[in-house]
């Protein structure tokens, strides 16, 4: 077991940088936004290639990626590496294909990603759902990246779980009260670099245990089904394979987390550095963790709960020292995730819904209604990871798709297809959060895909077939007041 000292030292000198780097940095965004609100939930369009890079896979990889995913690894084999692997064109497909179409509407100074949906579609229902589904989701994905915050504390220095649990929610709220949109994302940033070092250092601490095909060789006779494509027992055969292209790949064009970036890049340069170094990235911090999790068959393989594979590597294959260094890597890739929920989820209830009813609220008071809502959000979200599930992955993959189906079409939509209303957008988000719910809690369905699939497949059939038939309509209404 190992002190937790050196990790709270390391948070404690990372959040003093990103926060006078972020403090220096905000000065140029005083002429951009006079409104101190908006320089707080969006701070300027400052970012550049790297950084983007760096915010982006920083955020979009989570507790997830880094506990849940090793964590399915080392259940299921390699063939949940190649299913992890489908993410790696994120960066292309988020900053390649909507990127441009953000940037060319960057005079409009919008704060947050639901003021863009308001200013496209202008339907004040549409805005509604698409708070509340951003808000709902965000909660339960925050609860995710807690419940593996606290099993990594817990998992490494042998403290509780739940005394692991009101440490990370301490030190998240120490990161996201201090600081707004540049702060957190400068901590991205900042993070992204740790836990791409951490994970190169335990992967050679891995391999250092045995070559790469012993431990493969160990793994296989444990069984045989670990190296398969599929999985063990067939689980992931090509419909979930499929399904997965869509659920972490192209879906991910509508998560409301990594597309508020959009509204902060600096040029179009920087997009296409961003794409370069993004993908790069996260095939790094995708492949390695889930290969450190199927390698950690060979050396713990009986463990109870997989999700514990991450620190028992950590905790069990170097001295405490480093083990304690180490432990930053995953550490840092929660809080890059929880943060930018947190802030994103609470600015729109107080940005979005309460500014909305009562627009006299002033900026200084929307920022302190924005922490208020902050330290609200994480009391439920804490209460909700008090008694977490075996693994992690299901819950986040839900919430996913969730935002997915309500979010991806209008989205896509909104910058490609000019002529679309508000009320054919909003059946879209209706119908596809309905049916993606209604097959999450029903999976006996759709020939063995996941539930985003028919899901976002009725979304779009609903959105096309409410805009031609109002088109239609009008067609003949017209038609008819001429004649």
């Amino acid at each position: 077991m190992i002190n937790l000292l050196p990790v709270f030292i390391y948070l404690i000198l990372s959040l003093i940088v990103t926060r006078w780097w972020s403090a220096a940095g905000a000065k140029a965004s005083g002429s951009l936004y006079q409104d101190r609100a908006k320089r707080f939930f969006i701070g300027g369009q400052f970012l550049n290639g790297p950084m983007l890079a760096l915010t982006l896979v920083a955020t979009y990889t989570s507790a997830s990626s880094f506990i849940g995913g090793p964590g399915a690894a080392y259940k299921m084999g390699l063939g949940w590496v190649w299913l992890a692997l489908i993410q790696v064109p994120v960066a292309i497909l988020t900053l390649g294909v909507l990127g441009p179409k953000f940037l060319s509407q960057r005079k409009k100074q919008h704060s947050t990603l639901i003021e863009w949906l308001d200013d496209r579609y202008q339907n004040r229902w549409l805005s509604w759902l698409a708070i509340t589904s951003l808000v709902v989701g965000f909660v339960a994905m925050i609860s995710v990246q807690f419940i593996g915050g606290a099993r990594m504390f817990s998992g490494v220095s042998g403290i509780s779980y739940e005394l692991g649990l009101g440490l990370f929610v301490i030190t998240v709220l120490a990161y996201t009260l201090t600081g707004g949109f540049r702060a957190v994302v400068i901590t991205d940033a900042l993070q992204g670099m740790v836990m791409l070092l951490g994970l190169i250092v335990l992967l050679a601490v891995v391999l250092s245990q045995g070559s790469l095909p012993e431990l493969m060789g160990e793994v296989s006779k444990q069984s045989p089904e670990m190296l398969s494509p599929h999985g063990v027992n067939e689980y992931l055969g090509w419909p979930m394979m499929l399904s997965f292209w869509i659920l972490i790949c192209f879906g991910t064009m509508g998560l409301p987390h990594t597309l508020v970036r959009l509204l902060a890049v600096k040029d179009k340069a920087s997009l296409k550095r961003g794409m370069v170094w993004g993908t790069i990235i996260c095939f790094l911090m995708t492949f390695i963790p889930h290969v450190c999790g199927v390698l950690g068959r060979a050396l713990y393989p009986d463990l109870a709960v997989s999700d514990e594979i991450m620190p028992t590597l950590i905790s069990g294959l170097m001295n405490p020292f480093w083990a304690s260094l180490l432990l930053a890597a995953p550490i840092a890739a929660v809080m890059s995730s929880v943060d930018s929920m947190l802030l994103q989820s609470a600015v729109s209830i107080v940005r979005d819904g309460a500014v909305r009813i009562s627009p006299e609220i002033r900026p200084a008071k929307q920022v302190q209604l924005t922490r208020v809502a902050m330290l609200i959000i994480t009391a439920i979200a804490t209460y909700w990871a008090i008694e977490p599930p075996q693994m992690i992955v299901w819950i986040n993959l839900a919430a996913f798709g969730a935002l997915q189906a309500v979010f991806l079409w209008p989205i896509i939509a909104g910058v490609f297809f000019k002529e679309l209303k508000g009320h054919s957008a909003l059946l879209s988000m209706v119908s596809g959060l309905i049916s993606y719910l209604a097959l999450q809690f029903n999976p006996q369905s759709m020939w063995g895909v996941h539930p985003i699939v028919p899901a976002l497949s009725l979304s779009l059939a609903v959105m096309l077939l409410s805009h031609f038939s109002t088109m239609m309509i009008r067609r003949k209404l017209s038609a008819e007041t001429v004649s």
